[in-house]
């Protein structure tokens, strides 16, 4: 009998052809995902990190039987930065409305505290916990972006039983209500701006219940997360609310 070599044979055109097709296709997949999805990943990731973190404030405060509070505020370089603060001490009465964050909010919301001696010492609230969140646009950017209170993008009011909640912001009123931005005061109902520097408190007391400390919240707070691209289309934002006095946590 002879025997058959088999001969190696190299891809025909169509083969190549196809394979490049198959591979545009999947990055053309990526880029699509990359500048459409992992806007809506980064909020997502963002609400779900802050909500966590503001449940703990709450359980640290009736753990331990002492105030804490939940400082958000927005850095000099554009981050986000949410702070977890004990201060057992309410003297002296900070203005929560004209805080200076030029030093953080440790410094911010020092107490005064009595010594064994007698002594009075001035004591920077302890941080308990930190959360920093980058904002910006793009695929580079690794951060996130809110949606203005007032967009119509947002549907109010909110469901029962936070419907009592102001969904507005007062402060400021951006050029274009239904993109995304960069401005914390645009996206938060309870955040002020002192200075160029925007920031918001909330208490949680030893029983559990909530006070908003700044701006005109009495109800409860709320933020409207948004994807980090402008260019991410019929996106839909995250509403992060805590309502008062129960200090009950729902993102809608």
């Amino acid at each position: 009998m002879f025997a058959h070599s088999r001969h190696p044979r190299g891809f025909t055109l169509l083969e190549v052809m196809t394979t490049v097709v198959i591979l545009i296709i999947l990055a053309a997949l990526a880029v699509t995902y990359m500048v459409y999805g992992m806007g809506k990943a980064r909020m997502n990731n963002a609400v779900f990190d802050v909500t966590a973190l503001i449940n703990s404030a709450q359980l640290r405060a009736i753990s331990r039987g002492s105030p804490h509070y939940v400082v958000i505020d927005q850095t000099a370089d554009r981050r986000v930065r949410v702070q977890v603060l004990e201060r057992s001490e309410d003297t002296p009465t900070p203005n929560w409305n004209a805080l200076d964050l030029t030093q953080g909010p440790a410094v911010a919301l020092a107490f005064t505290r009595t010594q064994p001696d007698g002594t009075v010492v001035t004591v920077n609230a302890p941080i308990r916990d930190e959360l920093v969140l980058g904002t910006g646009a793009g695929v580079s950017s690794s951060g996130l972006a809110f949606l203005d209170l007032d967009s119509s993008l947002i549907h109010k009011p909110l469901p029962a039983p936070f419907n009592a909640i102001a969904v507005a912001t007062p402060l400021t009123t951006p050029t274009a209500p239904n993109q995304p931005t960069q401005e914390l005061l645009a996206g938060c109902n309870f955040c002020v701006d002192k200075a160029g520097h925007s920031y918001g408190v909330l208490r949680f007391n030893p029983d559990g219940t909530l006070q908003v400390m700044t701006g005109d919240a009495p109800s409860g707070a709320v933020i409207a997360f948004a994807p980090d691209t402008q260019a991410e289309q019929g996106f839909a934002p995250k509403l992060l609310t805590v309502s008062a006095p129960a200090g009950a946590t729902v993102v809608f």
